[in-house]
């Protein structure tokens, strides 16, 4: 690596200046430092969450491209992101997989966390998830560095249990009727990947148990603007069909 006057005060101040520009926390702001893994050593720009690389890098490069020449970038991310990774993994995975299979590994969910230029939680009942799967992963050991205990954690129970206890996220009506009524086949794909039954399949299964519990009922109730629209729907489409008469 070239030397470059003062190397070290630009790159930092840098580093400050992209904390400001990407309103990072104080606590978890950009930092340069002498990468000790790289040989030869260099310089690298690190954060954490934040913005993407392909971000930074063209950032970086408006506020001193001479000092940043050769230098490394490395973004980390918290166990809440990596978290996040997986629970998308394991909730968008192929259905037609096994469904007592919905394996997320570290490599997927970094792949994953390094396209995404928000790599937080979308939403409150994707945050409180997240989190949840953080707690539940801490009593496990992580073999393969960041973000490995969450992975298996998800691989291993699924996500069902996330909506489950005190401090979970309410289900909706589909899902508490699907985690009542699933069986075979639709309760493993529940149970891995919250799929839920179809409204049509939740109803009925209420309809036909006659023990069903008042909630499930007014539940199943709550489907019937939904089912309305597509049973009006499906006839339209079959109306369309009929051959026009004469």
């Amino acid at each position: 690596m070239a030397a470059v006057p003062r190397r070290a005060e630009r790159l930092r101040k840098v580093a400050w200046q992209l904390t400001e520009q990407y309103g990072l926390p104080r606590n978890r702001p950009f930092e340069a430092e002498i990468d000790p893994y790289a040989r030869p050593k260099r310089w690298v720009l690190e954060w954490r969450d934040g913005p993407t690389e392909t971000a930074v890098r063209r950032a970086a490069a408006k506020l001193d491209k001479e000092a940043l020449e050769g230098v490394g970038y490395r973004r980390e991310y918290s166990d809440l992101a990596w978290a996040v990774a997986a629970i998308r993994i394991v909730r968008d995975g192929d259905p037609g997989e096994d469904v007592f299979r919905a394996d997320v590994n570290v490599f997927e969910a970094r792949r994953l966390l390094d396209t995404l230029k928000n790599p937080g939680p979308s939403d409150d009942r994707e945050r409180a998830m997240a989190e949840r799967l953080v707690k539940a992963s801490e009593r496990r050991s992580s073999a393969f560095g960041d973000g490995d205990s969450i992975c298996r954690e998800a691989t291993e129970k699924g996500l069902s249990p996330l909506l489950r206890g005190e401090g979970a996220p309410p289900l909706t009506p589909i899902e508490a009727l699907t985690d009542r009524y699933a069986s075979g086949r639709a309760s493993g794909q529940w149970m891995r990947r919250l799929i839920t039954m179809t409204p049509l399949e939740a109803f009925a299964a209420v309809q036909a148990d006659e023990k069903a519990e008042p909630a499930h009922i007014a539940a199943a109730l709550s489907l019937l603007p939904e089912l309305h629209a597509a049973l009006d729907a499906a006839a339209a489409s079959l109306q369309a069909r009929v051959p026009p008469a004469g």
